[in-house]
């Protein structure tokens, strides 16, 4: 296969990563309307460039759409349906311990009920919580730092990247064995620069007037539903086949739709349908560039290493994959570089299990780095502006990142090259 057959069987992944990093931001209104034709137009493409040019077509689209796609998307519904069945109610005063506490904890869920759902079921109580305070910027930047990003880090559950790797081979449990130091490592720093940075900020703001002190009480409803999470971890970590695991999933599903069926608030399904399509479109248009890279892996972790001075090459996948996180899809950055490091999960487990951790940590954490590194950054940023919140732009949210999470990877990549 030649270069120009490369580029031919390239350009559709491209053009979908760097529209979906793009167009919303210089065209959100044109990119709004015409998002869905474009990706239609695009995924046929990139079926008969496929078929036109590698005869192993057929193979390649069903291990990718039937065997990764189909149990991704499921899990991913799972979560979204679980997660939208519980309900927090909590009053509390607005302090500098309570928001370090209600981080630390609503992170530590995010690995049970995935970033987005974690960001969705946590983030009005935050602002009910701080509603009385003036300067609240600062917060909802250390949320979506925390809840959003950084709290995927310990499951498969936790963020699609993980997940991901989970269905291409990788244990359910070696995310928490191999990378709870590193999420401590970064909670623990970000906790400690908002703990300061906020009570900065209280004794300005108490100046000026004096937050109102609320005894503290907390409610949950939905406890069918944090029974069936509970569940579905343990469903996912024993050894089934995925397609009976599909179907206890989706039984999952149907229980807690049934058990919620006589609440007034109705789960919004237009999100996750978004999020659906967007996904077929990255896993069509990935999986001929995921099958060029494992037909080559052997020669580019070659490269990699002789670039690294012979070593296991991790800090440099770290920074790469940090690059391709920072500013498109997380999923798809981790993808690819699983795959050029070899796709093999017993042999990234065991024998590499740097460079599995540094690609794992940097597509998680650095989709942090920008509001476009991870889908419930938008989001998060979304709900506290319509809240009346004025959140920094594209820009000032970078230098908050770029001075708080930077320098936090730096030491970790150190530590992951050095095998600690």
């Amino acid at each position: 296969m030649g270069s120009i057959e490369y580029g031919v069987l390239t350009f559709p992944l491209v053009f979908v990563l760097l529209s979906l990093a793009v167009m919303p931001l210089i065209a959100p209104k044109f990119w709004q309307k015409w998002e869905n034709t474009a990706f239609a137009v695009i995924s046929v493409i990139s079926i008969l460039s496929l078929y036109s040019i590698m005869p192993e077509a057929n193979h390649i689209l069903k291990e990718t759409l039937i065997d990764d796609y189909l149990p991704f998307i499921i899990m991913l519904f799972t979560l979204y349906i679980l997660s939208h069945g519980i309900h927090i109610q909590i009053r509390a005063a607005s302090h500098t311990e309570t928001t370090i506490i209600f981080l630390a904890c609503s992170s530590l869920f995010s690995s049970l009920i995935g970033t987005t759902g974690a960001s969705m079921l946590f983030l009005r109580p935050f602002l009910e919580i701080n509603k009385d305070r003036q300067y609240k910027s600062h917060l909802i930047i250390f949320f979506i730092f925390l809840v959003s990003n950084i709290g995927g880090l310990l499951t498969p559950l936790g963020d699609p990247p993980l997940l991901l790797g989970y269905l291409h081979g990788i244990d359910f449990f070696w995310e928490i064995k191999h990378l709870f130091g590193y999420w401590f490592i970064y909670l623990a720093i970000c906790l400690g620069i908002l703990y300061v940075i906020d009570k900065i900020v209280l004794k300005k703001e108490a100046l000026e007037h004096h937050l109102r002190e609320r005894k503290f009480s907390l409610e949950i409803t939905g406890w069918t539903n944090v029974t069936l999470i509970l569940v579905t971890v343990i469903v996912l970590a024993i050894e089934i086949n995925i397609y009976i695991k599909d179907i206890i999933l989706l039984l999952f599903c149907g229980i807690s739709l049934y058990a919620s069926r006589t609440k007034s608030a109705k789960i919004d399904f237009a999100p996750f349908g978004e999020v659906a399509r967007t996904f077929l479109v990255i896993f069509i248009v990935i999986a001929p560039v995921l099958f060029i890279l494992n037909t080559n892996s052997d020669e580019i972790h070659k490269y990699i290493i002789d670039m690294s001075n012979g070593t296991d090459g991790s800090k440099i996948y770290f920074w790469l994959c940090s690059l391709a996180s920072s500013f498109l899809d997380n999923a798809p950055s981790y993808l690819l570089f699983f795959n050029m490091a070899g796709g093999n999960p017993q042999e990234l487990m065991y024998v590499y299990p740097n460079v599995l951790s540094a690609i794992s940590v940097s597509s998680v954490v650095m989709g942090a780095m920008t509001y476009i590194g991870n889908a419930p950054n938008m989001m998060v940023k979304s709900i506290a502006t319509k809240k009346g919140i004025k959140m920094p732009s594209f820009i000032g949210y970078m230098l908050w990142s770029c001075v708080v999470i930077l320098p936090i990877s730096y030491v970790v990549s150190y530590i992951i090259a050095m095998g600690k």
